[in-house]
């Protein structure tokens, strides 16, 4: 009998076989820019498939590890990474991720370029984009706070060739966004220079040569307030480690990769960033761009699988047929490209937003949609990669096959830079002391008022509800409704630019997938159901499993 295989999917140029990246670049792009950079995308992309994965299945296959002590006896703290990793990141850093924004080749896009990029190269970069966002980071906060520093640090951190990366250390044992209660203090040296002593809990970037670090000075105050933020070279002039002990790796779900640390500062020497002072506020530049890549890794990895999906699709058979040709399937996997196209909408307009602030433009609307982006497109992207894996069925399930890390790498997002309730907290406080709430419904209804075409009526009447239902919620923001207020706000604009995009794809292409993705997505609730009509106290016993009206464990004993 001769065995039958299934053909597995063929992984190529996504730059060519994702038309939804693609027209969604196109869409927002000038003609000039977009011409220009699809020689970049299709070179990258390319690349991306033929060299930058194979190194990331090697990098993935040999974790890091922590080295501890010399043969001899005396401590090291050696992090040993595979060299496939490190070439990952030296790409990255050859190919522009990082510099892109500061050389500025395409203006005010070029943050849209660069997004573009990334979303080539996350899912096939074993998560080398870690230092990658956090330099990018640490080169915006620099060239904002500090000219002097950034003289000094930035050329090296924006080169393609031999260049620094940065980490950044802010989380404790205390907790991880409410770094107000942080611990670790800064001695002043007397030279312009400090000691800082503490436990950072979760350190990423641990091979990287500098780090910004958040740490409360000898007498100020408690809280937040009192912080100030450092820039610590982590190597001495002979090597060693600038007063680092590397007390463990952590054992994480996914970006096993990635070196995460727990680190004990030990009067490590750090320079302050703009003065003592303002520390918690200068970290607000560092992270918006933080979350802007975040928030580009939900739709990178969906974009990847679905990919992946599509191609098998067309190869896989089931009783006696193609996937591709099963209606079931063809609704399923609609339904995920319905969100994807909405991720990469949003993500790819925030980008915009924060590139033109950049270049001098005054939109403070960046403020609140780094965080309303991020928090949508790491949950929807986790949505996603989970749908897409089961559409390989047991084959998706499998480590060899490399699908399974894209969803537990994807997943990471939720936590990184703020979790969705500390993202929603984050936009209720721009709500209150701003007025941008006003100003992106402002902006919303001035789309709105673009969508003329009949076919797009009933996607615009959707979406004038969700708005008329938003305007109270942003008026008196309120934290039991804070969620539901983000999601809303985030969903809402997304639908939008999605809508924006079908009809520009109507007309300027003839194409009515863009419209049948908005038709989708706007099926769905763009503001969930209030919960203001259920009791406080029925809500809390719920959510703590106080059955009964009793505590757990009073009702135990």
């Amino acid at each position: 009998m001769t065995p039958f295989f299934q053909d597995p999917p063929h992984p190529g140029n996504r730059f060519r076989t994702d038309p939804t990246l693609r027209l969604t670049l196109e869409h927002l792009l000038p003609r000039d820019a977009f011409d220009e950079a699809s020689r970049l995308f299709d070179r990258f992309g390319a690349r991306a498939a033929e060299e930058l994965a194979p190194l990331a299945d090697e990098a993935e296959r040999h974790e890091p590890e922590h080295v501890a002590f010399d043969p001899w006896g005396r401590r090291i703290d050696r992090i040993d990474v595979h060299a496939s990793w490190l070439k990952l990141v030296a790409i990255g850093q050859e190919e522009g991720l990082v510099a892109l924004p500061y050389e500025a080749p395409y203006g005010a896009w070029s943050r849209v370029v660069q997004a573009g990029m990334v979303n080539l190269f996350d899912p096939v970069a074993a998560m080398a984009t870690c230092p990658l966002v956090m330099t990018d980071g640490a080169a915006r906060l620099l060239t904002d706070h500090d000219p002097e520093l950034a003289a000094r640090h930035v050329p090296k951190l924006v080169a393609r060739s031999g260049g620094w990366t940065s980490g950044q250390w802010m989380t404790e044992t205390t907790g991880g966004s409410d770094v107000g209660r942080s611990e670790t203090t800064a001695r002043d040296l007397g030279d312009g220079r400090y000691a800082l002593n503490g436990l950072k809990w979760f350190t990423s970037a641990t091979t990287s040569q500098m780090a910004l670090v958040l740490a409360r000075p000898e007498g100020a105050p408690g809280g937040s307030r009192g912080l100030s933020l450092f820039l610590v070279e982590l190597r001495n002039p002979d090597g060693s480690w600038n007063g680092i002990r590397v007390r463990r790796l952590k054992d994480k779900l996914g970006t096993r990769a990635l070196p995460t640390a727990e680190l004990e500062l030990v009067d490590t020497v750090a320079v302050p960033v703009g003065g003592i002072g303002r520390g918690v506020a200068k970290m607000g530049g560092l992270l918006n761009i933080a979350r802007l890549w975040s928030s580009w890794s939900g739709p990178a990895g969906t974009g990847h699988l679905l990919a992946l999906a599509r191609d098998y699709a067309r190869r896989r058979e089931v009783f006696g047929s193609k996937l591709a040709d099963r209606p079931i399937h063809l609704a399923w996997i609609a339904r995920i490209a319905a969100e994807y196209e909405a991720m990469l909408a949003l993500t790819f307009n925030t980008a915009a937003v924060m590139g033109a602030a950049e270049h001098g433009a005054n939109d403070g609307l960046a403020r609140l949609l780094a965080p309303l982006t991020k928090l949508a497109c790491a949950r929807q992207g986790v949505w996603a990669t989970s749908e897409l894996v089961e559409s390989f069925g047991g084959a998706g399930y499998v480590e060899d096959t490399g699908i399974p890390r894209i969803m537990r790498n994807v997943h990471v997002n939720c936590i990184w830079e703020g979790t969705t309730s500390v993202l929603a907290h984050d936009v209720l406080r721009v709500l209150g002391a701003t007025d941008l709430g006003p100003a992106l419904l402002d902006d919303m209804d001035r789309r709105l008022a673009g969508l003329t075409h009949a076919p797009m009526d009933r996607v615009r009447g959707t979406i004038a509800a969700a708005r008329h239902m938003l305007a109270p919620l942003v008026a008196e923001p309120d934290e039991t409704q804070a969620r539901r207020l983000a999601w809303g706000l985030a969903r809402s604009y997304q639908a939008l630019l999605l809508a924006e995009a079908a009809q520009w794809r109507l007309v300027e292409k003839g194409d009515r997938s863009g419209l049948a993705a908005a038709e989708l997505f706007t099926r769905e609730p763009l503001v969930a159901p209030q919960t203001a009509d259920i009791a406080e106290t029925a809500l809390r016993d719920l959510a703590l499993g106080n059955h009964g009206g009793a505590d757990a464990e009073d009702a135990a004993a």
